[in-house]
Parts: structure tokens; sequence; C-alpha cells
């Protein structure tokens, strides 16, 4: 009898094991979803859906305090906030949604994606969660759209995070600039395998860990929305609708840190100087041996910034 529970107590661990690999390698989609699921967790962050005036927005939400509500950029979703949420939550009650258009929430319905309209839908989703004073964040894109909202809304407004926010008119050419001129391919459209590991080179100097399942599955999502992102992209680029962001936020009185990676290729950091000269209470901070998305390159130096942007200030929740 002691044999064979022995033998039980071997052969249970190892089905387990076999089980594990199996699903890792049979099911990438299901073991993305969990590893998904582990890594919001571990960031405190949960999926929560809501409708919009008749538009369906999917986000994460999680922690405590001050709402802080962060855009993502241009092909991207919210997950792009969920490393640096881990460092977030503790201070702060972080709201992600994937914008109209983006991730899991669902398309304009009038097919327009500018940067107001954009920043409209931003103010719509804080209406329907109730919130009336928050801190407000973005990257690229998601930034620029921040950067719209707060001009429009200054009062709404605690603090502003812009992290390489596109819509600096003035800053130097940046990489991916200079390829768009010359007619070479968009480095953020993915229409193949190649593209999205050229994608990845681009954004990244150094690429941050992702689990195979998890990197199959973003890559899939990249392809599969690669249609909407370039006719987005192209909304986008011949659009007048707002100006350019350092004539938008001339003067503007809301706190605001500027973060930028050196290295940026796709937007040229010399936007983080433009942008903190014309903010009386705005600090430009920039990151060495980092790309376009600081956030997920440097989770931690991230939030720790931003966070220290805030207690300096006495903008956040609890500071003396």
């Amino acid at each position: 009898m002691a044999k064979s529970m022995k033998k039980i107590f071997l052969i249970v661990p190892f089905l387990i094991i076999l089980c594990l690999i199996a699903v890792y390698f049979l099911l990438p989609g299901t073991t993305a979803d969990l590893l998904r699921k582990a890594e919001r967790s571990a960031s405190g962050l949960k999926p929560r859906s809501i409708d919009v005036k008749g538009v369906r927005i999917e986000y994460l939400e999680g922690g405590r305090g001050d709402a802080l509500l962060l855009l993502h950029g241009f092909g991207a979703n919210k997950d792009n906030w969920t490393r640096i949420g881990k460092h977030l939550t503790p201070h702060l009650r972080v709201i992600a949604p994937d914008l109209p258009g983006f991730g899991k929430s669902s398309p304009a319905p009038d097919g327009n994606y500018t940067i107001t309209t954009q920043a409209e839908r931003v103010k719509a989703l804080a209406e329907a969660l109730g919130i009336k004073s928050f801190h407000l964040g973005g990257s690229s894109m998601g930034g620029n759209i921040a950067g719209a909202y707060a001009a429009r809304y200054p009062k709404d407004l605690k603090s502003l995070l812009l992290i390489a926010p596109s819509g600096v008119a003035s800053s130097e050419p940046s990489e991916m600039n200079q390829r768009l001129k010359e007619g070479k391919p968009n480095p953020l459209v993915v229409e193949s395998t190649e593209d999205y590991e050229r994608l990845l080179d681009f954004v990244f100097v150094k690429r941050p860990f992702i689990p195979g399942p998890i990197k199959k599955a973003l890559m899939k999502e990249a392809i599969g929305h690669h249609q909407i992102n370039r006719e987005i992209f192209n909304q986008l680029r011949s659009s007048v609708d707002v100006p350019p962001l350092e004539l938008l936020l001339k003067g503007l009185p809301v706190p605001a840190l500027i973060v930028w990676g050196r290295q940026d290729r796709v937007l040229h950091v010399s936007g983080a100087k433009i942008l903190e000269s014309v903010m009386p209470k705005a600090k430009a901070e920039v990151m060495d041996l980092a790309g376009h998305l600081p956030m997920i390159e440097r989770p931690e130096e991230t939030a720790r910034l931003y966070l220290g942007f805030l207690e300096s200030g006495k903008l956040l929740e609890g500071s003396n």
C-alpha cells in the first residue's frame, strides 16, 4: 500500500507537468489568456466593460485612491499599461481602456478616429464611470488625445502624464517620419510575423520578456487588425482637426510630466523639451537606453518618475 501511494505521488506531478506542456504547445491561445490574466492579477487589474453612447468599451481597472485614466497608443491596447500598473495600483485607481477601434472595444460607428473625436469619447467614458476629477495619461497617440482633452477640459484634471506623445510638429524628424517620407512601409502596421518582429525591434531598445504564447496571441491580434490600423493611421496623418500639441498645450496650467525614451525611433525625443518649454507646470524626463514605450520597457522606473512627480507637487492622495 505504501509503495502504491508513493508511485501515485510521483506520477501525479508528472502528469500535471505533461498536461501543462500539452496546453502550452497545443492550445497557445488558452495559455496566452491564462498568462495575461495572471499578469493583470499581479498588477491588481481586472477586466471591465461599459456601454458608452452605443460603443462598448473594454477596460482594465484596479487600485485605490485618485483615478488615473491611461490611454494607449496607435495599434496598441489596454494591456500596454499592465506592467506599469503593478507599481501604480497601490497608490492610484488605474483605469486603462481599449480606445474605440482598438483592442476589444467596438469600432467607432461613424468611422471617425481623429484626435478630437477620441478625446470626446474619453470625456464620455469618464462621465459614464462617474469620474469628475482625475489624473490623465497617454502614450504616443494616446498622449496626443490626452493633450487634446487637457486643452479642452483642464478643470477635470489633477495632472497630465505624456509618454512620447504624438503631435509635436516642431520636433526633429524621427526615423519613422523619414521612412514614411521615403515611401517605405509603416513599421507600426503589422501584416506578417516578420513585420511583428521588426515592430518589436523598432519600438524597444531592449525587448522586454514576453512569454511565447502571449507573443503569438499579440502577433495574431496585430495581423488581424492591420486593415483598420492602416485606415486609422492614414486618417490621423491627414487630419487637421487639432493644432500641433505644442500650440494646443501652450500655457496649460495643469501639472504635467513628460517622459520620453532617448532612443525613440517612432517620435523624436526633442519633443520632450519643446512641450516642457510651453507649459508652466511641466517637467520633462528623458530616459537613457529606452525606446518608444518606456512604461513597458522600464515600467518600474517610469512609475517612480510619475509617482515622484505627483508627490513633489502634493498631487497624490495622502501626500503632505
